[in-house]
């Protein structure tokens, strides 16, 4: 029977008038009819008649009405005007809990109505209490969540959502649902997730505050029906109490020590995480997109939380042989777990790191015992390969930036007690473990795909010298197995986390032999030396079969590329280097498998112990890169030359590797030019600092004639015109390096030459072309000044004085540009004052301009290159032509030497000082000078930040030089004031910090500080008075250094 008719039957059954009853049968008569058009009614019509039934009490009558009215719009029967009528008498004052019938027209009416009216209805809408019927419930947050897409936020909006949102968690808390069927409590809980979800979102400080009661509905719903449980309540989950301790959110890359020598004027700069998504669309030339936090996020493939239940290829084969009505519970139960995995992604995207930090026991291994359901474990366990795949994906998430967070695990700690370091080190390991399990256990692609971009993360971040060791080899041997792996985002994955182990600044002995490291190559001290062979062994044993598998083909192998003969000589144990360069020389190898090998190839050279006697191999790898049609993998291959070039070029190489070095670039000089000519200009840009990567010891062994080519190339490149300016700064940065190395520096008509080209970029509209061209400039002055004693003719004047104007000028530039700008300015300066009286007046103010950037300047390292240029600048007597430089330059000193944060800064300024030879040259502000030493060598003690403890001796130090300089200079006169700053309450610390420093130092550099004392009494001793004498003898008491 069809509702119309049910109606019928109930309106004749009503005890109403006979007039009103006529009345409703004429309308049942308009509205329906044969002619199959749609018929046009007011929404005032259907308000009054529902408001009538409603007033007359007849509830299973109103539900008929209702539904029929639904019928009808929803089959375009009727054409609704004015349908907000409707809806307000529906949702009418008094009508706090609707009727599932009410509900489902209401939401039909909704969709109906304009968006511009739709956000009137949000009070009362968000008021309505969910009812404990589940199927009302649903209906309502169906209607409450398309009412929330168009909402526009008020202060009186925001309060409805967040009683809503309220209202939902209480909802889940108290378990009201818990008694419906199975199929419709997934379905409600889903729903209620995803609207909660949009409710958090759109409120920024609502969950901060409520962080505890999502967590745990989060965590509740991630068993949803996983191991068959369904009747779950959420419970809170307060944070961890170490959460406070973590309020910075940046992260400090390490830097190895040896990454910050000059040579070649650059750092080996240590490789972020990067999204292979990010990776992907720069292969195919997509823009990338400006939001960083996407390209931090390791999406991969991003829908596979979109879709749900396992298709046919990936399921589990118990899912293909259940019933259809099982499998559709458990697909419905697996959107339940992917959406609370979707409210946890959003959920940390609002939250700062400090607060996902305390609750880093919910969402990964809390020590081991696994703690609960974390997101790891659902990677591992779930039946769902998208919900595994989605938990690794969001855990890979979580993971990035987590490393100054980590840096404070640590597997050694008292056996008393647990301290923090020591679970969060468990912590760590039990992650390792969870993550090597999904990949011996794992066969699907996408999951593995995830797996392995959080693995990558989880190495990035892990303090691997400060962990127990032996967990490395239970996931690089399922790692070297899935690089192997004919899918190529597998392979990429798999590359891409031994690129971060590799590019691990801090090697362990195991790591260093799970990547095939040679002991006397790692400069490691290797504890205990049982471990190393252990490790050693199990990489062998790995390698041997490798090797084994290779000689049972040699005839297909060679057929497929004969390069692969030359496999044995790469060491058996760098099972790594030869998967790399075995992808790189085979020609059917992927594009994208071929650009991750060169990053691999790039993070090795970090360590460039694995390629060292490999030059001859790896140069064909990189020409066969530069020649290939991909323009990526010409790029990448560019770039891992730039870094495999510059680690090469750092050392000095061994006898048996000098031929084999010179070889290498011989090889490459040609194809570096040939691929010049057809590149763009990243790859142009990538191949001049390749070059200017050569090092002195393969550049001063080339041939007259190639040297000469070679040259002629980059200054071609620097003084194209017709090139975008990045290139020509790229070749120019490169001309910078050369001018440095021997044959060149004393060139005088090269050094000029490259001096005009760096005039001509120095003023350029692009900062990064500004910062290479200063610091060009920075070089050549370099070379000016260190080929000075064996120059037989002087750079011209007008150059000179081009070069001192433009340096002066980019002294006000951005303060990456300064800080080589006043690098370059005090060494022009210096050859300036051989011959002051050429131009006094401009020396006087490029100086002015020096000193304008150790008083103004905020950047530290403008600050410490500028007083290095001062104190070099000091020692010629033309610095103190001019009184009021003196007057400028003292106490900025003094200035910085007790109050700049930065210790290197304190340490250049008072290196100045030691370079003053005249008592007159500091005048009146010798009490000044003297004072601010003693102030800052009382504050030395005192750490601001701990980045600073490693510079402290070196401050110490210098102050207390130029403490014994300053007595070395000192007149009688000046004893009373001395010994009155001394006598402060200072006096204890800054004796007790003299002879700290004094019996710490070499003898050769602490000399100064045991003498200092008796030269002052002999010198001055004769020509005092009684209070200069006292004076005196206190002075040299406090300082005197007795055994």
């Amino acid at each position: 029977m069809d509702l119309r008719r049910k109606l019928l039957i109930a309106e004749a059954a009503a005890d109403q008038d006979e007039a009103r009853y006529q009345a409703h049968l004429q309308l049942v008569g308009e509205l329906h009819h044969q002619l199959g058009i749609p018929v046009g009614v007011a929404g005032e019509r259907l308000q009054q008649l529902i408001a009538e039934v409603r007033a007359r009490g007849h509830h299973d009558l109103l539900n008929l009405w209702q539904l029929w009215f639904n019928e009808l719009i929803q089959n375009r029967q009727i054409i609704l005007v004015r349908s907000h009528l409707l809806v307000d008498e529906l949702m009418a004052v008094g009508q706090q809990e609707l009727s599932a019938e009410s509900l489902d027209l209401l939401l039909t009416l909704l969709k109906l109505t304009p968006k511009e009216k739709l956000a009137g209805f949000w009070p009362r809408l968000s008021a309505l209490a969910l009812s404990k019927n589940v199927d009302a419930a649903l209906l309502l947050l169906q209607c409450q969540e398309l009412v929330l897409l168009e909402l526009k936020e008020t202060p009186v909006e925001c309060s409805h959502t967040r009683n809503l949102a309220n209202s939902l968690i209480q909802m889940h808390f108290d378990g009201c649902w818990l008694s419906a069927k199975e199929e419709q409590l997934a379905l409600l809980l889903e729903h209620s997730m995803q609207l909660l979800q949009k409710l958090v979102t759109s409120q920024l400080d609502y969950a901060a505050e409520r962080v505890p009661e999502l967590m745990g509905l989060i965590q509740c719903y991630l068993q949803y029906g996983a191991e068959g449980e369904t009747l779950l309540k959420p419970r809170k989950f307060p944070p961890a109490q170490q959460s406070a301790a973590y309020e910075q959110e940046k992260e400090v890359v390490e830097q190895p020590a040896a990454q910050h020598s000059r040579t070649c004027g650059r750092k080996n700069k240590v490789r972020k995480m990067r999204s292979i998504a990010k990776q992907r669309s720069q292969a195919i030339g997509e823009p990338l997109e400006a939001n960083p936090r996407d390209r931090l996020l390791l999406m991969g493939n991003q829908d596979y939380g979109c879709l749900t239940g396992d298709s046919g290829e990936n399921c589990l084969p118990s899912d293909t042989e259940q019933q259809a009505e099982t499998k559709h519970l458990r697909q419905q139960q697996a959107k339940v777990r992917i959406t609370a995995l979707h409210f946890l992604g959003s959920l940390t995207k609002q939250l700062p790191r400090r607060s996902l930090y305390g609750y880093w026991y919910v969402l990964f291994p809390d020590g081991d015992s696994g703690g609960n359901r974390h997101l790891l474990l659902v990677g591992l366990k779930d039946t769902n390969s998208r919900c595994r795949a989605l938990a690794l994906q969001l855990g890979a998430q979580l993971l990035y930036g987590s490393k100054g967070f980590l840096s404070q695990a640590c597997s050694r700690g008292p056996s008393n007690f647990t301290p923090f370091a020591v679970s969060l080190a468990s912590s760590v390991l039990v992650a390792y473990r969870t993550l090597s399990a999904v990949l011996e256990r794992e066969y699907t692609p996408p999951v593995l795909t995830q797996c392995l971009k959080c693995l990558a993360v989880l190495v990035q971040a892990t303090p691997f010298d400060q962990l127990e060791m032996g967990f490395v080899y239970e996931f690089v041997g399922h790692v070297k197995k899935l690089a192997k792996s004919e899918d190529p985002t597998i392979a990429v994955s798999a590359l891409l986390v031994m690129e971060m182990l590799v590019g691990t600044a801090k090697l362990t002995p195991e790591i260093a032999s799970s990547v095939g490291l040679a002991p006397s190559q790692r400069n490691l001290q290797l504890e205990p030396a049982g471990a190393v062979d252990d490790f050693q062994e199990l990489c062998d044993s790995d390698a041997e079969v490798e090797l084994e598998e290779e000689e049972e083909q040699p005839t297909q192998k060679s057929e497929v590329n004969p390069a692969s003969t030359l496999s044995p000589s790469v060491p058996r144990n760098s099972w790594l280097l030869r998967q790399i360069l075995r992808n790189l020389e085979a020609p059917g190898t992927p594009v994208v498998v071929r650009v991750e090998s060169f990053q691999v190839l790039q993070a090795m050279a970090t360590h460039i112990g694995l390629l060292r006697g490999h030059q001859d191999r790896l140069a064909k790898v990189f020409s066969a890169g530069l020649k290939d049609p991909a323009s990526d993998v010409n790029l990448y291959a560019a770039r891992c030359l730039d870094s495999v070039g510059y680690q090469l070029g750092r050392l000095l190489p061994e006898i048996s590797e000098r031929e084999l070095q010179i070889s290498f670039w011989l090889t490459l000089l040609p194809d570096i030019y040939e691929a010049y000519n057809t590149a763009g200009f990243s790859l142009k840009c990538a191949l001049c600092d390749a070059l200017s990567n050569m090092g002195a010891f393969s550049f001063e062994r080339l041939s007259d004639g190639q040297r000469t080519a070679l040259l002629a190339f980059v200054s071609g490149c620097a003084s194209d015109d017709h090139e975008e300016p990045l290139v020509r700064g790229a070749a120019l940065r490169a001309m910078a390096v050369y001018v440095l190395h021997p044959s060149l520096k004393t060139d005088l008509g090269f050094v000029e030459n490259a001096a005009e080209l760096t005039l001509r970029l120095i003023s350029d509209s692009q900062l990064i072309v500004r910062i290479k061209a200063a610091w060009a400039l920075g070089n050549i002055s370099d070379a000016l000044v260190g080929g000075i004693p064996n120059q037989t003719e002087r750079i011209s004047a007008d150059l000179m004085g081009r070069l001192i104007q433009a340096a002066s000028k980019s002294c006000t530039d951005n303060d990456k540009v300064r800080a080589n700008a006043v690098r370059s300015l005090g060494n022009l300066l210096q050859i300036l004052q051989l011959h002051p009286s050429d131009n006094g007046e401009q020396m006087q103010l490029a100086m002015a301009k020096l000193l304008d950037c150790v008083r103004s300047s905020g950047n530290a390292k403008v600050k410490w290159n500028a007083c290095h240029a001062i104190g070099n600048l000091v020692k010629h007597r033309a610095f103190f032509a001019s009184s009021n430089l003196s007057g400028i330059l003292f106490p900025a000193l003094s200035q910085l030497m007790v109050q700049h944060a930065n210790f290197k800064v304190r340490t250049n300024a008072a290196g100045v000082l030691l370079h003053v030879e005249q008592r007159q040259d500091l005048g009146t502000h010798f009490s000044l000078v003297w004072r601010s030493l003693l102030d800052a060598l009382e504050r030395s003690n005192a750490l601001d930040s701990f980045e600073e403890y490693n510079h402290r001796d070196t401050l110490q130090q210098q102050l207390c030089l130029a403490i014994a300089h300053l007595l070395t200079l000192a007149k009688s006169s000046d004893l009373p004031a001395m010994r009155e700053f001394l006598e402060e309450d200072r006096l204890e610390e800054v004796r007790a910090t003299w002879r700290r420093v004094a019996f710490r130092i070499v003898p050769e550099q602490s000399a100064p500080l045991f003498t200092c004392s008796t030269l002052l009494d002999q010198r001055l001793h004769p020509e005092v008075n009684t209070q200069q004498r006292c004076a005196l003898a206190f002075i040299t008491s406090t300082l005197r250094l007795d055994p």
